[in-house]
Order: structure tokens, then sequence, then C-alpha cells
């Protein structure tokens, strides 16, 4: 009697190989939900930040450091939890990171005072700036590898979705509720999916290939991509990564000619993030100051969050087709010039609304196409460490950006002179996509083939 024959499959080929299946597809929705509820939080403390700063009887400049806290807490979160996931996994840091985030989010509702305030929105922001390396680097990693750019940009097309559900959502509880009920309304959906999370995130694949761990577990994710191998005897390998589980180090981001990559992409997402918080963030306080209601800067939040949506959507294939340079330095620009008329005619709403809506299709692009070059350009034993540290800069730049206005409030600027000071990021950063085209190559160099170790020994 013949034995069956042991059939050896290669995880990156299961993944990249075969169409998507429905475990890829749950990996991308869940990892969606928490993008999505990421913008949610983003945009509460916006919107409900005025009303905030009244009840505690403060000038928005002096209020600026809660805004900045949760920016700055998720900086720290991001360049944190990205390391440590490429040592114990992506799923559960995912997991408590999410419910750090929907925990803090909520207490944020019985804050009685600033200092409490600003404690509470930087632990939130520990764990929103936490989920992003780990919910980037599993989408990344269970996409194909021709859609990854796509994909990833799709992804975090989830981030203006949650902006715009909260720019439309406070619109109305603001108007009917108390403050603290826009913070309940973020924080117990987020704590919904963190369960959701622990029972339907698997881990991901390639990382367990990368630490050597390709036993029953991960044959039980085998058979979920490919349900024909339930039928067969088959044993898995990595043939086109390494195995190691050597801890990754920041001035591994730096070597086999990764140097300019990396700097380049942390300063696009730092004036990128930097850009887009000023947008998000506050807006709210720069078009009140120009005499539009506070509702309605809610309404034109969500306008601009709708618009973000479809430009983050498409800005992965536009990468694909026409390459980082020729797709993303023209949005950066174009940014650029909308700020500059947004200051100009802030104080009609309709021309408000328009200028907005087009801002959705420039900087939010921009900035999804560099996150997503991000999740290309690391392989797997450093793709979290890689996306947290590019993340974290990113989220510097939100953190700077509301301290920068709020100075230039207290100095007694016009909304319109401050958003043209603004718009030099996003010109600086067509600039920097610029020079990543003449001196990186989008694919290079991301091999697995050779181990951390090796590489930087």
């Amino acid at each position: 009697m013949t034995a069956a024959v042991l059939r050896e499959i290669d995880v990156a080929g299961l993944i990249d190989d075969r169409p998507i299946s429905a475990l890829q597809i749950r990996v991308f929705i869940l990892c969606a939900l928490v993008a999505l509820l990421d913008g949610v939080d983003s945009q509460a403390i916006g919107v409900a930040g005025p009303l905030i700063a009244a009840q505690l009887k403060m000038p928005m400049g002096a209020f600026a450091p809660a805004f900045s806290a949760g920016l700055f807490g998720a900086a720290i979160g991001a360049l944190a939890f990205g390391p440590v996931a490429d040592r114990v996994g992506r799923k559960p840091m995912l997991v408590f990171a999410t419910g750090m985030f929907g925990v803090f989010t909520c207490l944020t509702a019985l804050a009685d005072s600033f200092s409490v305030l600003v404690i509470y929105r930087f632990i939130a922001g520990l764990g929103l700036g936490g989920a992003i390396p780990c919910f980037v680097t599993l989408s990344a990693e269970y996409a194909p590898k021709h859609q990854r750019a796509r994909l990833v940009s799709l992804l975090w097309a989830g981030y203006p979705a949650g902006n715009a559900v909260g720019g439309f959502m406070t619109s109305y509880v603001v108007t009917h509720f108390q403050w603290p009920m826009v913070f309940y309304v973020a924080g117990v959906p987020t704590l919904v999916v963190t369960a959701m999370l622990g029972v339907s995130m698997p881990e991901s694949l390639r990382f367990l290939a990368s630490q050597g761990t390709l036993g029953a577990p991960a044959e039980r994710l085998a058979i979920a991509l490919n349900p024909y191998l339930a039928k067969e005897r088959f044993t898995l390998v990595a043939t086109r990564q390494a195995f190691t589980k050597t801890k990754v180090r920041l001035r591994d981001l730096f070597t086999e000619g990764r140097a300019a990559g990396t700097i380049l992409l942390w300063l696009i997402l730092y004036l990128g993030f930097a850009t887009t918080t000023v947008i998000i963030l506050q807006t709210p306080t720069l078009l009140r100051a120009s005499g539009i209601a506070l509702g309605t800067t809610g309404i034109l939040v969500g306008i601009y969050s709708v618009f973000a949506v479809c430009g983050m959507a498409i800005a992965g294939r536009l990468v694909e087709k026409f390459g980082p340079g020729t797709a993303l330095a023209p949005a950066f620009a174009l940014g650029a010039v909308l700020l500059v008329g947004l200051g100009t005619f802030s104080s009609s709403p309709i021309i408000a609304a328009l200028i907005m809506g087009l801002l959705g299709f420039t900087v939010p692009l921009g900035a999804a196409g560099a996150i997503a070059l991000t999740a290309m350009f690391y392989p797997t034993l450093m793709r979290s460490s890689g996306v947290g540290w590019a993340m974290g800069w990113g989220r510097f730049g939100q953190v700077c950006s509301p301290l920068v206005i709020g100075l230039l409030l207290t100095l007694g600027w016009p909304p319109g002179r401050i958003l043209a000071v603004m718009a030099i990021g996003p010109l600086l950063a067509a600039l920097c996509v610029l020079l990543r085209s003449v001196f990186v190559r989008i694919d290079a160099p991301i091999s697995d083939v050779r181990a951390v170790g090796e590489a930087s020994a």
C-alpha cells in the first residue's frame, strides 16, 4: 500500500498566488473597523473640545494640550507597540491596544478636571497609536503581494470614514446631549470590536513563519486560506522568508540600503499627518472663529472625511499604476493650495464645504499612499517595527500641529493666516515624495531571505 505523498506548501505562495479567501476578507474587515474607530475617537475631541474648554472656563489656546495629549500618546504607542508586535505577535498587541483606547475613551467622559482629561487622552492615545502598526501589518501580511498597496490604502480609508461618522455623529450629539455622550458613543463600540478581535482575528501566518512556528495553528490557517488542503497531507514551509527570533533594533531600519527610504517615509508621514490633523482637529475651532456655527463645522469635517475615504481608497492603486512620485506629489501640492483657499474663503459655509470636499482627495490620498509604501518597504521580520516607527513620526506631526496652532491663536493670528502657514507642510511632503522617487526604488530592499541578525552582523 502506497503512503500518501506529503506535500510542501509555501506560506508566501499560499497568500500571494491564490484568490483572496474568506479568512483574508475577515482580517481586512476587522482591521478596517479598528481604523474606523480610530477616526471616530480622533474627531470626537475636535468637536467636543470647545465645549469642554467652555465648561472648564479655559481659552482655546490654553486648551491645546488636551488635543496634543492623545496624539502624543499615539506617537509613543506606535513606537512602542510596533517592535513588541514583531516579538510576541500582531494579534495579542492589537487586542490589547484596541481595548486600551476603548476603555480610556469612555473614561474621558468622566474627566472632572483638565489634568485628568489630559491623562485619559494620553492613555487612550497610547492604545490608538499602538493599534495602528498591528492592524496595518496584519492586513499587509494577509494581502497578496501584487495587491498590497491598494489593500493597505483601502484599509486606511477606514480612518477618514471614522472621521466622517464622527463628524456627522458629533454634530447631532452635541446638539441633543451633553459633551460626555460623544466619548461614550466612540468608546463602547470600540470595546465590542475588541471582543470580536479576540475571538475572530487570526495571527499573521507570515509572522508565524518568520518565527519558525509552523505547527498545527499555522496549518489550520493554511486550510482556511485553501480549503482543498483539508483533503491532503501537507507540511508548511517558508522558502521565501527568513526564520529569526533576533530582536529588531532601530538601526536595522537603516541597514541594507534602507536609510534613505526610512528617513523620507518618516518625513512624508510627519508632514502629512500634521496637515490632516489641522483639517480634522482644528478646523472646528478655526472656522468657528470665522463665524461658522459649531454644528456646521462638524458637518464640514464630515464632508471632508467622506471625500478622504474616496481619496485614500484609490491611493494604493494610483501608486501601483503611476508610481509614488506621479501619484502622491501632486496630491500634496494641491492640498497646500486648497488650505490657503480655505483660509481665504472660510467665512462662507458653501465655499468652505466645496474646499473641504476637494481637500479630501489631496493630503489624505498622499498620506495613505505613504502608509502603503511603508508596508511594502520592510520585510516581515521587521514590518511592524518599520510601520510603527513611521506611524510614530506621523503621530508626532499630529502632536506638533495643535500646539503650533494654539500658539498662533494665543498670539491673535486670524484663521486665514494660520492655514496659509500650515500649507507649508504638504508642500514639503510633496518635495520628499519626489526625492524618494529619485533615491529609493519602491520595492528595494525588502527581501525576506536574510535574517536581521545576518543583515546587521
